[in-house]
């Protein structure tokens, strides 16, 4: 017969989908979410540079340049290299200045023998570091504009 219920669901027009709240910064195309990564089987020397986040598991040996992206050190990486990011996070070990544009942290993990130069910097409880830390934001290098690479002795 007559099914009130079902007559009433077809007259209900959907209500519009609500859009997405826009993200605070525009993630760039080239970039899509993802994530490399180095696993920890691999060994890498020479200049690392790229247009996206990086997670490294192995061992790096040089410089890391990650324009406006993200670097992380691993609980298994052990790099010796000046990396310079957007943000970097480690958890494993890292030999080397870090030039953080937004921020540099070492988790409870990590171990860092260098210099720091990021507007924020965070040392959780635990972690290990050995070095300066500048946190003048005018200090930041432009990622994109490495500093001449330091002779070891």
């Amino acid at each position: 017969m007559f099914d009130k219920a079902k007559k009433e669901t077809e007259k209900k027009p959907s209500a519009p989908k609500a859009a997405a709240p826009a993200a605070s910064k525009p993630v760039p195309a080239s970039n899509s979410g993802q994530t490399t990564t180095i696993g920890s089987s691999i060994k890498l020397n020479g200049e690392l540079n790229g247009d996206e986040d990086l997670l490294i598991q192995g061992q790096v040996e040089g410089n890391v340049y990650l324009k406006e992206y993200n670097l992380t050190i691993g609980e298994q990486g052990v790099i010796k290299a000046n990396a310079f990011a957007r943000t970097i996070t480690v958890r494993g070990q890292l030999t080397g200045d870090l030039n953080g544009v937004e921020k540099v942290t070492i988790t409870s993990t990590g171990k860092v023998r260098g210099n720091i130069i990021s507007p924020k910097v965070i040392l959780e409880e635990g972690a290990s570091f050995k070095g300066s830390i500048d946190m003048d934001a005018k200090a930041v290098k432009p990622a994109s504009q490495p500093a001449p690479s330091a002779k070891s002795a």
